[in-house]
């Protein structure tokens, strides 16, 4: 076997969240039916913000693009990894980082990964406002509305709903965000309007990339409303 290794910083990461050290093998490995698979993690500087994925690969030189592919379009907790992870092969069995090659790759422009269908960006120049529209009735979040309202039987999980849900996941993992952002919820959507700045936009981007992440993944967000329900007796949804 031969030696992928994922290097990335966490503070370089949007959502720098450490489920990411077993969520990326396994969906590399699903990606590439077990051709390439999970050998561990480990810390690689002193201060503990870089972390480091090894892959066994059967022939890593000719794999790594499978892997570059995988990163490039697929979020991870949140994360376009394209953008600011590092690569390394080696054609010896575990080896360790310093023993192996970087290779380069055409990183992700910002923005250009796309986003799920269900979440908006957009700007209203006569109100100078940029907004992130989330269409909680589209296909996937309304499955995941059905799971969420199982868990607590108070979940309608409309616009309304998950305004609740989302401010409260954000008070508690990037509070930042809630920094001079509004809301507008109806039935079949949600919407959060921040003021037209470049700082804005940014954040405007990260919203919809945390969105999506809890979403697509689920497990987060059923933990949370599970979590809310065991220590706070569950979330205030009216």
């Amino acid at each position: 076997m031969s030696t992928i290794i994922i290097k990335m910083d966490s503070q370089k990461l949007i959502h720098p969240n450490l489920d990411m050290r077993y969520t990326i093998p396994d969906y590399i490995q699903e990606y590439t039916k077990g051709k390439i698979t999970d050998n561990g993690y480990d810390y690689v500087n002193e201060s503990g913000t870089e972390l480091a994925v090894w892959l066994d690969a059967e022939d890593a030189a000719a794999q790594v693009e499978d892997v570059i592919f995988c990163l490039k379009t697929k979020r991870f907790c949140g994360n376009d990894l394209s953008q600011t992870v590092q690569i390394y092969i080696s054609d010896q069995d575990s080896a360790e980082l310093k023993d192996c090659k970087e290779i380069i790759f055409t990183r992700n422009k910002e923005g250009e990964q796309p986003l799920p269908d269900y979440i908006k960006i957009s700007t209203i120049e006569e109100r100078n406002l940029v907004e992130v529209k989330f269409m909680v009735e589209a296909p996937k979040p309304f499955a995941l509305g059905k799971k969420l309202k199982e868990i607590d039987l108070n979940a309608k999980m409309n616009g309304y709903h998950w305004g609740v849900l989302l401010e409260y996941g954000l008070e508690r993992e990037l509070p930042d965000l809630l920094e001079g952002m509004e809301t507008d919820c109806e039935e079949g959507c949600y919407t959060a309007f921040y003021e037209n700045t470049p700082e804005n936009q940014k954040r405007a981007g990260r919203l919809a990339d945390l969105i999506g992440y809890w979403v697509e993944d689920e497990e987060d967000l059923c933990k949370m409303v599970l979590d809310a329900i065991e220590y706070e007796d569950g979330l205030e949804w009216d």
